[in-house]
């Protein structure tokens, strides 16, 4: 097998790299080029597999700066994909939750009808639908509030706004499963040969209010300067200007559980595992 990661810059990518036998940046490549793509895949020798790790993911900024949100979420894994068929590699594609409207009460399965709510959202169901119109036999694998070290991401922000004398408001009634890179990373490492959609998810619901707190907690335990004296619950709504966002975009894992060889870890585990690293390098 030899792997060639797409994006290895990113949260997830950064953890698979170790296990490639190439690796990409956008200063590499823009996959959203076609012709550069397969200037660049030619020069490659014996790959078999491809992840795709790429993503325009701010949210907000989407609604402002569409044409490189589309680049990035609907050219480029379109592009992946007829590369993928042109190497008779296998490729596996990274998606969100945010496909879909998240209005319901129900955690969502792979079959839930996409509806999303920003643009965001929309260009990662196009990319979707593109690349399996391409590759039929490619892999979608939808995860959701993505977290770990390096690059920017929503607990990373947190830790920072905990550090600092100031009240922090979360939103008590957007629910998701958080996941942790390293949990995703292996899981994709599982799936590299699948084909069709998945929901992967660190195993538990939460709001972002409850993850705060949770995350507050687990880094006093530790030991971490924190210095904010309150977390507020407040609704999605106070945040005025941002782009929307599901309500309910809690993900039905029963399809990947089925095939996997371990059984999926709980996110405060994951939380307590990621804070101890992070104390580990910075205190």
């Amino acid at each position: 097998m030899k792997l060639w990661v797409v994006g290895a810059g990113g949260l997830v990518g950064s953890v698979l790299k170790k296990f490639a036998g190439v690796v990409s940046f956008r200063s590499d490549v823009d996959i959203g080029n076609l012709r550069a793509l397969h200037a660049f895949a030619k020069k490659l020798r014996g790959i078999t597999h491809i992840v795709n790790c790429v993503a325009f993911s701010n949210v907000d900024q989407a609604e402002l700066q569409r044409e490189e949100a589309f680049c990035a979420n609907v050219f480029g894994p379109e592009n992946l994909a007829a590369v993928a068929r042109a190497l008779g590699a296998r490729l596996l594609h990274i998606s969100t939750d945010y496909v879909f409207k998240g209005d319901g009460s129900l955690p969502i399965v792979e079959a839930h009808p996409t509806d999303p709510v920003n643009y965001y959202g929309w260009t990662k169901q196009e990319g979707e639908k593109r690349v399996l119109k391409v590759f039929p036999e490619a892999c979608i694998l939808r995860t959701s509030w993505v977290f770990g070290e390096g690059g920017k991401n929503f607990v990373a922000g947190l830790l920072k706004k905990l550090q600092e004398p100031n009240e922090i408001l979360l939103t008590k009634d957007h629910w998701g499963r958080p996941t942790y890179a390293p949990d995703l990373a292996a899981v994709i490492l599982q799936r590299l040969d699948a084909s069709g959609v998945f929901h992967f998810a660190n195993a538990g619901a939460a709001s972002k209010y409850e993850f705060g707190l949770a995350m507050r907690d687990e880094a006093l335990a530790l030991g971490l300067p924190i210095l904010s004296p309150q977390i507020t619950p407040v609704s999605g709504d106070a945040f005025a200007g941002c782009a929307p966002r599901p309500r309910y975009s809690v993900f039905d894992t029963s399809k990947i559980e089925a095939v996997l060889k371990t059984p999926i870890r709980p996110w405060r585990e994951c939380l307590r595992e990621h804070l101890c690293s992070v104390k580990l390098k910075e205190f």
